[in-house]
């Protein structure tokens, strides 16, 4: 799985990463029209992450990723199609179809690793995927730069599409039916796998799903509670470099420079993160990811304030902010799966994920407000980390409902 991703995700940043560019440069597309139709296309997929976690618990895990896959390679190559023809309509068509099928096949991914694994042995499934997301990122926004001087952005878009392709193919070839898929008939290859297993259970409505996660409160803190976090450390995508090169004035070369060091980090220190905190709560290493960013952002609102030493507190903070990155992704991808009821994990982990969605983007949004209000360096980051205080006590409140087996990495 985390090599069908590394692949996956090789394919998407060979052109994501540069995008904005594109539609700024050569389809002129002004900043606040930008803004309006990223912003835009993300909002249309949120509803999807939970339509997608229904239907994964309904049609399967193995078969939605496939789909999920394919389709994306085609709509990228629809997508290379519309920018060859300079058509801003049909690049918003192509983006909007491939981030819909995108969106709703995403909590297939977590389902299928959920359903692999227990305890210790899940939370170090998820690091895997991870690693592979990010190795795949970092190798594509490394080549992607490279491939559109040569090619120009539609024909790096069209080799994404081939690399994505041959991705779902690999996964085609590789991925094996989960315990889940098996219990519903899905992916069973003879009759003596059919008489293996148990008889497939009913699965529930969508109104019975949508009760059981209404009525669970500690699920939805824990929704509350991340969602808040996501408004904290979603800065880093879009406000982080805005800040460190217009008030820190951190030259692009060494920004570009800084972004790598984050993959990197990820790559090789996920792994041994999450071998240091594996039997400690989840909602703990929450906690203490949290305040790593918190702690980051600090610091660089008080070296734009003193103005001390802007380009070492630069390094250092995507250092310690990465860090705090490899911590908070320990429960975000673990826990849905930890807290959800049997029959229930896509349809939790599909809420999860779209409420980080929507939370990106108004953190994005949150940002840029802050931004204009005022120009105080540290004052911008004390305000911006102000959501951080409410999930700290929503995630405290909820680690004493959580037995210590759910809430265990």
């Amino acid at each position: 799985m985390g090599m069908g991703v590394g692949i996956r995700m090789l394919g998407n940043a060979l052109y994501f990463p540069f995008l904005a560019l594109f539609l700024l440069n050569v389809l002129r597309v002004d900043y606040v029209e930008i803004g309006i139709i990223i912003a835009g296309v993300g909002m249309v997929q949120i509803p999807f992450n939970y339509l997608g976690g229904l239907i994964t618990d309904r049609f399967g895990r193995r078969r939605l990723i496939l789909i999920g896959l394919v389709s994306e390679s085609f709509a990228t190559g629809g997508l290379a199609y519309a920018f060859s023809l300079h058509s801003l309509v049909g690049a918003i068509a192509a983006a909007l179809v491939g981030g819909i099928i995108t969106s709703a096949a995403g909590p297939a991914f977590s389902a299928y690793v959920a359903d692999f694994a227990e305890g210790p042995e899940r939370t170090r499934g998820f690091t895997f995927v991870r690693i592979g997301f990010n190795a795949g990122y970092s190798a594509g926004v490394t080549l992607g730069g490279v491939l559109i001087t040569v090619v120009g952005f539609a024909g790096a878009v069209a080799v994404a599409a081939l690399v994505m392709a041959g991705g779902a193919t690999l996964m085609g070839l590789l991925l094996e039916p989960s315990p889940s898929d098996v219990l519903m008939k899905v992916g069973a290859t003879d009759r003596a796998d059919r008489a293996s297993v148990d008889p497939p259970r009913r699965p529930r409505s969508v109104r019975e799903s949508f009760s059981i996660l209404a009525r669970d409160r500690v699920a939805l803190e824990l929704l509350i509670a991340f969602g808040l976090a996501a408004l904290v450390v979603g800065q880093w995508a879009v406000i982080f470099p805005l800040y460190v090169h217009n008030v820190l004035g951190i030259s692009y070369s060494l920004l570009g420079v800084g972004l790598a060091l984050n993959g990197l980090v990820v790559v090789f220190g996920q792994t041994a993160t999450t071998e240091s905190v594996i039997g400690r709560r989840h909602t703990s290493i929450a906690i203490m990811g949290m305040l790593l960013y918190i702690v980051s952002f600090i610091g660089l609102g008080a070296s734009g304030l003193f103005s001390l030493f802007p380009t070492a507190v630069f390094f250092l903070a995507v250092v310690v902010l990465t860090f705090g990155e490899n911590l908070i992704t320990i429960p975000q991808t673990t826990l849905p799966s930890n807290v959800a009821p049997e029959g229930e994990v896509g349809s939790y982990n599909g809420a999860f994920g779209a409420v980080g969605g929507a939370a990106f983007i108004i953190s994005v949004l949150f940002g840029t407000v802050v931004l204009s209000l005022t120009a105080n360096p540290l004052l911008i980051w004390l305000v911006l980390c102000v959501p951080a205080v409410p999930a700290f006590v929503l995630l405290r409140d909820a680690a004493r409902r959580l037995s210590t087996t759910v809430d265990r990495a």
